[in-house]
């Protein structure tokens, strides 16, 4: 079978039409909203919603354009620019006052929803060991997202002396990486006037 008997199939145009935009969909969602990765078999009936819906929207616009040398401008449109729009749409709408009070959160976890504030600060973090390292979180640091595990990098370390408070700065070091294995829980402080917390 040659590529123009592909192109003509109608099994391939099926799945142009009511696979393919429903995938561009559901990818830009992933990478707007962090969420646990799905096999592509598992989003399959979500990606055939999407396109049907998608498709339902833009199909008014195709007469008008069948006859002309912009054709193939409105595939582009109607099969990509318009499913990576969706997304960003829904978004956005769920963001707006009236419906953040329905409770309705795209943030997974309370870990997502500090470090997507992009705010630094200072934090203890206490390991299972019992042990306590401090550090500054700030804009050289870096905080995984869901779906993956916990795990921190801090620019800074200190050193806390035995009632907790922050002594002084680990001098040479290029900072810390820690393991969300290790983690027991994480105290977090505002950088007070000056630059630190000493």
């Amino acid at each position: 079978m040659n590529t123009l008997n592909i192109l003509n199939d109608n099994t391939f145009q099926l799945i142009i039409l009511f696979i393919i935009p429903g995938f561009i969909s559901l990818k830009v969602w992933g990478i707007i909203n962090p969420s646990k990765k799905i096999l592509i078999s598992e989003s399959l009936i979500e990606a055939i919603v999407f396109s049907s819906f998608n498709y339902i929207v833009t199909i008014w616009a195709y007469p008008l354009f069948k006859e002309t040398s912009y054709i193939y401008f409105y595939y582009f449109i109607a099969l990509v620019i318009i499913p990576i729009l969706w997304p960003i749409l829904v978004n956005l709408l769920l963001k707006i006052k009236f419906l953040n009070k329905l409770n309705i959160s795209l943030i997974p976890k309370s870990w997502d929803y500090f470090f997507s504030k992009e705010e630094s600060c200072f934090m203890i973090i206490h390991l299972k060991n019992g042990r306590m390292i401090g550090g500054l979180y700030g804009t050289g640091s870096f905080a995984s997202s869901y779906p993956e595990k916990e795990d921190i990098y801090l620019e800074e370390i200190w050193r806390i002396d035995p009632e907790g408070k922050f002594s002084e700065k680990i001098e040479d070091s290029k900072g810390l990486l820690i393991n969300h294995d290790v983690i027991e829980y994480v105290e977090f402080f505002k950088i007070s006037e000056g630059g630190n917390n000493v």
